[in-house]
């Protein structure tokens, strides 16, 4: 008689381990995220600083400019727009997303700012926050696309930068825009400080410290890992995970948008075709940095490292005087190479 009586609670005992068992393995991957897979990004980035070494180091030797002031403010400054691009495209791909259209975003605010200053007559401050929410607007719309529709992101933004091209193209009748009028804006977005320091390098600082620690200390950061790394399991925990992708499109459509403003700024002028091909920089230096193209995984300091070594690549080129055709083959085995290097870590992460 005493049997039944057991058996049954044992079995009241064994439900409760389950149901703990069961929501214990889903939380598990996100743990280590913080603290295991911080290690990772450790051991990533000081490889990737190394290679910036030898790097600089081989430049050093071959080349008497490399180390000189001006040559290394321009790499910073070129390097600011690369890294500011690359913080929001760092947030898409964590997230198992991409945007192929920030480098058409990023011609189109220059030629939106400058039109409506010169043929409306706007003044150049009123001009900054509307050329921001153009650029928030095109992320959004990327990101409902995606999301809403279910249109994979490698094709709503290959659309999109078409589309952004020609609308520049038409906005601009073909040709650049220059001469805006004197104004802070000039000083603020593309001056130097004391007079040597790029406030592109500035700019990139900021935005680089903020959303690292977004992305590295909050609920928000935390959510973009696990979206990326389980969508399953996070979507189990109440994570939206539609909604962290839209936010990441949102905010990396801006920093584009962003970006050209500072560009305009510098040089007072820009033309329809800017930023042609700048979506591959972008691309490369947050794969470059270590953030994984299979997601979950990425930090915003590999990415800045990325952008360093890019930027250099490109600066080191030029000094060498090298062919602006084999420089383009150059960066492209250099995206080989990261690719290949992502792709190989990637599978031997799952073997073990």
């Amino acid at each position: 008689m005493a049997e039944p009586v057991i058996d049954r609670t044992a079995a009241t005992h064994e439900k409760p381990k389950r149901s703990e068992s069961a929501p214990t393995s889903t939380r598990m991957p996100f743990v280590n995220l913080g603290s295991a897979g911080a290690g990772v990004f450790r051991i990533r980035e000081i490889g990737i600083f190394g290679a910036l070494l030898l790097l600089g180091a081989f430049l050093t030797v071959t080349t008497p400019y490399f180390l000189t002031q001006t040559n290394l403010l321009n790499i910073a400054r070129q390097m600011a727009i690369v890294a500011i691009m690359a913080v929001g495209m760092t947030y898409l791909v964590i997230s198992r997303e991409f945007d192929l259209s920030v480098g058409s975003t990023y011609g189109l605010s220059g030629i939106v700012a400058g039109t409506l200053v010169l043929k409306l007559g706007l003044d150049i401050w009123i001009v900054v926050p509307i050329v921001l929410l153009l650029g928030a607007l095109i992320g959004l719309i990327n990101g409902l696309m995606v999301t809403k529709v279910g249109i994979p992101s490698f094709i709503v933004t290959l659309g999109t930068l078409s589309i952004l091209r020609g609308a520049a193209l038409v906005l601009a009748n073909g040709w650049p825009v220059s001469d805006l009028p004197d104004s802070s804006f000039f000083t603020i977005f593309g001056g130097q400080l004391f007079g040597v320091i790029p406030v592109q390098a500035l700019w990139m600082i900021a935005i680089l410290v903020v959303s690292g620690f977004v992305l590295s200390r909050t609920v928000y950061g935390y959510h973009v890992y696990a979206t990326g790394g389980n969508p399953r399991a996070a979507r189990l925990m109440g994570i939206d995970t539609n909604q962290v992708k839209r936010i990441n499109f949102v905010l990396s459509a801006t920093l584009a948008a962003l970006a050209g403003l500072i560009t305009l700024a510098f040089l007072n002028s820009v033309t329809p075709t800017a930023g042609t091909g700048l979506e591959l920089d972008v691309i490369s230096a947050v794969v470059i940095g270590g953030t994984a193209l299979a997601g979950g995984a990425g930090s915003i300091l590999g990415t800045f490292l990325g952008a360093a070594i890019m930027s250099t690549v490109r600066n080191g080129l030029v000094l060498l005087g090298v062919s602006a055709y084999w420089q383009e083959a150059a960066i492209g085995l250099v995206i080989v190479i990261a690719v290949t290097v992502d792709v190989l870590s990637t599978r031997r992460g799952r073997t073990e």
